[in-house]
């Protein structure tokens, strides 16, 4: 096959991929003099616009970290694009294209929060769409339920977000990897800034987790509930998890489904919402491998809730 007929082969599939008549849009909204790149797809007929917030750390508005690719929310985008909805998914602040000056000691939690009701009050602005939906994958799926409190919005999804406090989430993540001294270190530090207090000394093999630099935002991190957000919520919630997920647990899901509208547990799901199963190393390939797909029971289970969504908005 040449290349020329590769090329069209191609085309042809993205075509059909975003079907029916998707437009795509790079998008620059400026918050607070940072400004957020985003890419829109919109089909033609879209009444419906999901916005996707990103986990922690610097991932980017397709689901990846440097070294760590798996385009986990460009398929899902594509997945409720090829379905008549219209998708926002954008780099916060700091990551991708959003670089941001902003000193790590000065970022927030709310830094998030409010970008994400910066884009919703974009979407309502436009008067394109009947209703906005916040999706939040992982982190993205407190700073989703938090965001209800400053813009209106139709409907909140969590997926694979954590519903007890992140202290427990941090205890239960770095089990087994922290020996002897270590652990008590962990402990302590972890006490303080739940306290609100900020911790001088930190071992250098904590560095990473701990730096005064991130104090601040853990601070107010570990001060959120997440199951008292989705408690708080007065639109519809969705929540999501997968029973292979290796960083939040069955126990977050239940916190959650408590206060949701609709659950969704999905045996053989993992964190990054491919099909695999096994410890961590058996379920890398999933994390590195931008061409395996979503797990299939994903995208029927959004789709029916996005559907009863956009049939209250008619």
């Amino acid at each position: 096959m040449s290349n020329r007929v590769l090329l069209v082969a191609i085309m042809m599939l993205l075509w059909l991929r975003l079907s029916p008549a998707a437009e795509l849009h790079d998008l620059r909204l400026s918050v607070e003099g940072v400004d957020l790149h985003a890419t829109l797809v919109e089909p033609s007929t879209a009444v419906t616009l999901v916005i996707l917030h990103t986990g922690s750390g610097p991932t980017d508005r397709n689901g990846n970290q440097p070294g760590m690719v798996n385009n986990s929310l460009l398929l899902l985008s594509d997945a409720l694009a090829a379905a008549n909805f219209a998708v926002l998914r954008y780099d916060k602040r700091g990551v991708g294209e959003s670089q941001s000056s902003q000193a790590e000691s000065d970022l927030r939690p709310s830094h998030y929060i409010e970008d994400l009701a910066a884009w919703v009050e974009w979407a309502r602005s436009t008067d394109r769409f009947r209703a906005v939906v916040l999706l939040g994958h992982s982190e993205g799926a407190m700073f989703a339920k938090a965001a209800t409190a400053l813009a209106r919005v139709d409907a909140v999804i969590s997926l694979a977000g954590s519903g007890r406090p992140m202290a427990a989430l941090l205890l239960e993540q770095t089990e087994g990897r922290r020996p002897g001294d270590i652990d008590r270190q962990f402990r302590h530090i972890l006490a303080e800034l739940e306290a609100g207090r900020m911790v001088d000394n930190v071992p250098p093999l904590l560095a990473a987790l701990f730096r005064p630099s991130v104090q601040s935002y853990l601070i107010d991190w570990l001060a959120i509930d997440p199951a008292q957000l989705a408690d708080q919520i007065d639109v519809p919630l969705l929540v999501v998890s997968g029973s292979t997920d290796l960083q939040v647990a069955r126990a977050d899901f239940d916190a959650l489904a408590s206060h949701a509208s609709q659950s969704v547990w999905i045996e053989g799901m993992n964190h990054v919402l491919k099909k695999q199963s096994g410890p961590l190393g058996e379920q890398m390939a999933s994390y590195l491998n931008p061409d395996m797909p979503l797990h299939e029971k994903l995208a029927p289970v959004l789709l029916d809730f996005l559907r009863e969504v956009e049939k209250d908005r008619w």
